[in-house]
């Protein structure tokens, strides 16, 4: 909303500059986004009359001009050729300082001197129009200050109004909150016209839809002798952000941006018979004032006549009864809109208009009756229009003030500071409520209509804190009897998110939104989940697995040169559910209340699951001078899994097929307690290529950020300091027999004097039995004194014999 402050003048009495008014009203009420100046900022503009003007002697575009400025007679050299002698125009000084030009000078332009400039409507603020030289009626008296008139200059504040205060989307409304502020009062001006046009009865008003149109009023202005909106009326619209367009559209605009309601008005010698409020056929059509021709459907509500749409309601008026400089009988149309409807229309409509976003916002539809009598005032009093004595309205359920309690114990106790009586009923009294004491510190609130954001006695507290001021609220530390610290599930994801940096790997950070492609390339089993109104065409499928994104960030590394790299995310990935009872779910997502013991999953057919996803791609040199290079592999991404999920084993598909983006024997399922928390794997070469990534090793694995916990307590041993035995065992088993499943025996002996043992050799061939495998094994012995052979060789006889007893293992070469 952007508030003129000399029109803002006119309501309430101020003496702030325009920063110390822009700091109170953000620390009080709405953000001020910043200042804009109009005009001129400094100095004096008088009017001229110009007595002689024609072309330069030595320039083809520019003109001169000998102008009087009431008993002295100047020469201006000027750009534009619409002044003529005997015309009254506006002259800025030299010396004076005009926005978004700078200080004007007495200057020589080709040869001749200038004197000041004579002004165009956009340098006087009072338009967008710099065709020509703004032209002054008979009125302006010569050699007079412009400002007798007007303010020739204008500082403008642009406010950030919230969704829940559509009463400031008007001057009045911006008045009244800054009289609050300021503890002083404010006027508006008063309603007073004749009667004596012809009847608005000769016109019909019909409403088909009383739910999308609570109140409708239409009134009556015959007898216009339209002309151009006064100056300081088209200068305050220009302000305010809005285009001068002709006399009876500017009073219109003008209305709206004093009142915040939006006014249309139509040609009366165009409207067939009546208005009738109603619903859009299906596939009617309509040309808009901005050119456009849009196609209609039964959700788009329309103001018609018995023949025809005139305006899409709340949004655009039409063509066909547009108000033009010939038009000189009005039907004025106030009305107040269901918000909901007007927003669905523009956005269905691709159309924004000030109109519809104060109708979104949800009007005042008492605030009706003022802006009526403000647009017959001024049609009446700018173009003699003759007003109808009657009104054709439709208003069937009245909106009414509603009573609030207020406590101020409980102000006290939320604003954490105490506000007397007296205080807290001038606060609420000067932001329009009635306010009448119940007992000791207690209120009854009548609400105006025009504040449907205070419901609850907890709207009204907030009111009082903002307008007395949070800055009295003493700054103090509140207690609190919990524990401070991370939980346990922030301490494990800080910890795993530590030791993957400390591996060498990247963070990387992902959108979960992507395009048909990863449905189509992973071909991850289940139902794609799908947006119903994505962002774009490309980000139209929420993600089933990490795996893509991450893909995505490796193509843009190798893009820029990268050899490879190693990048881990902590996300969410998204599947379909089954949806419960339907009713339930619909109420669980309009109002977020559940019920009948459902869970919210249930209600919203969309599940989340937090994942940790590593992908390594190329070749690449992690961090530290030290650090030799790694190559993306099945056995490198296994390594890091193995470090932040405890107990993982690593199974082959075996007939449960792993996804296709895998290749075939370089993948495995990852299994933790019994059940399958992921998949590991290389990518397959065609997926790799899909993603631009063809001819460079990636391995990933992907696994449920549940069954990740890495170990965060630091451990020290001491230093052995004698020498370690090392032995090798070679057994010999059925080939079905898992070495893993060995290994995981040999651990549970506990040997007390085993340092560490790995498997270095499996075989299968001639000196091996049909059926049979040797596994080599490698062990490392070590105690807190030397140890002797026969110590080590009983250690080594009891693990042989452990995988006799298991596996039916027999040691080779006995």
């Amino acid at each position: 909303m952007r508030v003129p402050l000399g029109w803002l003048r006119e309501y309430v009495d101020f003496e702030l500059s325009a920063e110390e008014l822009a700091e109170l009203f953000s620390l009080h009420s709405q953000e001020v986004e910043g200042i804009d100046h109009l005009g001129v900022l400094d100095g004096e503009v008088v009017v001229g009359e110009v007595v002689e003007f024609g072309p330069h002697p030595n320039a083809d575009r520019l003109f001169v001009a000998k102008v009087d400025l009431g008993g002295e007679e100047v020469q201006i050299v000027a750009g534009a050729s619409n002044p003529y002698p005997g015309a009254r125009v506006p002259v800025v000084l030299p010396g004076s300082t005009l926005a978004g030009v700078g200080k004007i000078r007495k200057a020589r332009l080709r040869g001749l001197e200038s004197y000041g400039m004579m002004m165009s409507e956009r340098e006087l603020g009072v338009s967008g129009d710099h065709e020509g030289i703004l032209l002054l009626d008979g009125d302006f008296e010569v050699g007079r200050p412009l400002s007798d008139y007007f303010p020739v200059g204008e500082t403008v504040l642009d406010i950030d109004v919230m969704p829940n205060r559509p009463d400031l989307w008007g001057m009045i409304g911006v008045a009244r909150e800054l009289s609050a502020i300021l503890r002083t009062g404010f006027r508006v001006s008063e309603v007073d016209f004749d009667t004596r046009g012809d009847k608005t009865a000769e016109f019909t008003l019909r409403v088909e839809e009383p739910d999308l149109c609570p109140r409708y009023d239409l009134r009556r202005v015959s007898s216009l002798t339209q002309g151009r909106a006064p100056v300081w009326m088209r200068r305050r619209i220009h302000a305010a952000g809005m285009r001068p367009i002709n006399g009876i559209v500017d009073v219109t605009n003008y209305v709206m941006l004093e009142t915040g309601q939006p006014i249309h008005a139509f040609d009366s010698s165009k409207v067939r018979r009546g208005i009738v409020v109603r619903r859009a056929g299906a596939g009617e059509r309509l040309t808009l004032l901005d050119g456009s021709t849009r196609t209609l459907d039964a959700d788009t509500l329309v103001i018609a006549d018995e023949e025809r749409p005139l305006v899409v309601a709340g949004v655009m008026g039409a063509e066909d009864a547009e108000v033009g400089e010939e038009t000189s009988d009005v039907l004025v149309e106030v009305a107040t809109f269901d918000g909901r409807s007007i927003l669905e229309t523009s956005s269905r409509l691709g159309l924004r208009t000030d109109a519809s976003g104060r109708f979104e916002r949800g009007l005042d539809p008492n605030m009706v009756d003022y802006a009526m009598g403000r647009v017959c005032q001024l049609l009446s009093g700018l173009y003699g229009g003759q007003v109808a004595p009657d009104v054709l309205r439709h208003y069937p359920e009245p909106v009414e003030p509603w009573r609030v309690p207020l406590r101020l114990e409980r102000s006290a106790l939320l604003l954490g500071v105490e506000v007397d009586d007296r205080e807290a009923g001038e606060v609420l009294e000067g932001l329009g409520c009635e306010v009448s004491r119940e007992q000791e510190r207690a209120f009854s609130v009548m609400v105006p209509t025009f504040r449907r954001d205070l419901r609850r006695e907890v709207d009204l507290i907030e009111e009082i804190g903002r307008i007395v001021g949070l800055e009295r609220v003493p700054e103090e530390v509140p207690s609190t009897n919990l524990p401070g610290g991370l939980s346990v599930p922030q301490r494990r994801l800080r910890t795993l998110r530590r030791l993957l940096a400390d591996l060498g790997l990247a963070e990387t950070i992902t959108y979960p939104f992507g395009p048909d492609l990863w449905e189509e390339v992973l071909g991850l089993p289940g139902d794609p989940v799908r947006i119903q109104n994505p962002l774009s065409s490309e980000e139209n499928n929420l993600r089933r697995s990490l795996l893509p994104g991450l893909l995505g960030a490796a193509a843009r590394n190798r893009a820029f040169g990268e050899r490879g790299g190693a990048l881990f995310e902590i996300g969410k990935t998204f599947e379909l559910l089954e949806v419960g009872e339907r009713e339930a779910a619909l109420r669980f997502r309009f109002s977020g209340e559940s019920s009948g013991g459902l869970e919210e999953v249930s209600l919203v057919g969309v599940g989340e699951r937090s994942r940790l996803g590593v992908l390594m791609f190329g070749s690449f040199q992690p961090q530290g001078w030290n650090a030799p290079e790694r190559r993306a592999g099945y056995f490198e991404v296994r390594g890091i899994a193995e470090r932040v999920v405890p107990g993982a084993l690593f199974e082959p598909p075996e007939g449960d097929a792993l996804p296709a983006f895998l290749h075939p024997g370089r993948s495995a399922w990852i299994s933790s307690n019994g059940s399958r928390v992921g998949w590991i794997g290389e990518l397959h070469p065609e997926t790799a290529e899909n993603f631009d990534l063809q001819g460079m090793p990636v391995a990933f694995f992907e696994v449920e950020l549940s069954s990740c916990d890495p170990d965060p307590e630091p451990r020290f041993e001491p230093f052995v300091n004698v020498p370690a035995v090392g032995r090798d065992l070679a057994v010999v088993v059925d080939r079905g027999v898992r070495v893993g499943d060995m290994m995981r025996e040999i651990r549970s002996l506990e040997v007390p004097i085993l340092a560490g043992f790995w498997l270095f050799d499996v075989y299968e061939g001639e000196q091996v039995p049909e059926g049979k495998k040797s596994v080599a094994f490698g062990f490392s012995f070590q105690g807190d004194r030397t140890l002797t052979d026969e110590e080590v060789d009983a250690e080594l006889d009891r693990i042989a014999s452990r995988l006799h007893e298991r596996f039916g293992a027999e040691v080779r070469g006995r």
